[in-house]
């Protein structure tokens, strides 16, 4: 079908379908007003065995480094081999470059300057001992995903500078928690304009989880995501908080920290997870 085409004040989009082989290929691009990011929305029913779909993403960037958002970290990988990568892809030049956000679709390589998404494999189980519950007679064709839709979430970030430069980690955190918008008719209330719990005070330590911990306690976990030495990083509450202690991941006791006006300081080395165990004092 011919592609088209939505324009608005909050973001325009482009769209296209057409026949892709034996089944039919859909994707919808779309561009917010103020915002970098470019979201890509493709749908492809697959009836092919035995193939793979991927998204390419050619770059006149030459040379390049390519690098993979790990859990808690990032790693400079090879070009022209696949490998996962948690929320983003970046390759660049240290001078620009280009970030494949994904969502749940963690195979991603790049070889001579082309970003490569891995979207779906047809495939089934080829070459298998029969061991753990899998025996002979037992199918995996379930695995070709013949005749269904299937949906694919990803975006495009370009930018200047590196990929710390750009903050491409909080780019891949933002795509996979997005907004969760509930509306209300207008009412009275006791809080006020804008309220957040805490303030982190550098850019690139980001809070991991916020969850509650034994006894009452609150358990807040962050690290430091741009690979680089962190001191004197500063978390203050919004909240009453009674004490602070540092604790290892599986929240065992450890030391107790400082308190300054509902505020605690610590030193974050490259890629370092710390986690906090906190009891706040009950609201008055």
């Amino acid at each position: 079908k011919p592609g088209t085409t939505e324009a608005g004040p909050v973001f325009s989009e482009f769209r296209v379908a057409h026949p892709f082989g034996n089944g039919t290929f859909a994707t919808s691009v779309r561009l917010y007003a103020g915002q970098r990011r470019i979201d890509v929305r493709t749908q492809i029913v697959n009836n092919e065995k035995f193939v793979r779909y991927q998204a390419l993403f050619p770059t006149t960037i030459r040379n390049g480094r390519t690098v993979h958002e790990i859990p808690f970290g990032a790693v400079e990988r090879p070009a022209g081999i696949e490998f996962p990568a948690q929320n983003w892809a970046e390759y660049g030049d240290g001078k620009q470059g280009v970030a494949i956000l994904n969502r749940g679709l963690p195979g991603n390589l790049t070889t001579d300057g082309t970003m490569m998404l891995s979207l779906a494999r047809a495939t089934a189980i080829v070459a298998y001992g029969f061991q753990g519950g899998y025996g002979p007679g037992m199918s995996s064709d379930t695995g070709f995903e013949l005749g269904k839709q299937l949906t694919f979430d990803y975006a495009v970030v370009p930018h200047g500078g590196d990929w710390r430069e750009a903050g491409i980690y909080r780019a891949g955190l933002e795509f996979n928690n997005p907004l969760l918008v509930r509306k209300a008719l207008p009412h009275a209330g006791s809080l006020p304009k804008r309220w957040g719990l805490l303030d982190v005070s550098h850019p690139n330590v980001v809070v991991s989880a916020l969850k509650p911990g034994a006894g009452g306690a609150a358990v807040l976990r962050v690290y430091e995501a741009a690979g680089t030495p962190c001191p004197q990083v500063k978390i203050r509450f919004h909240a009453r908080v009674a004490a602070a202690e540092e604790v290892n991941l599986m929240e065992d006791p450890g030391r107790n920290l400082p308190l300054a006006e509902d505020s605690v300081t610590f030193d974050l080395g490259p890629f370092q997870i710390k986690t906090l165990k906190l009891r706040f004092q009950p609201a008055k």
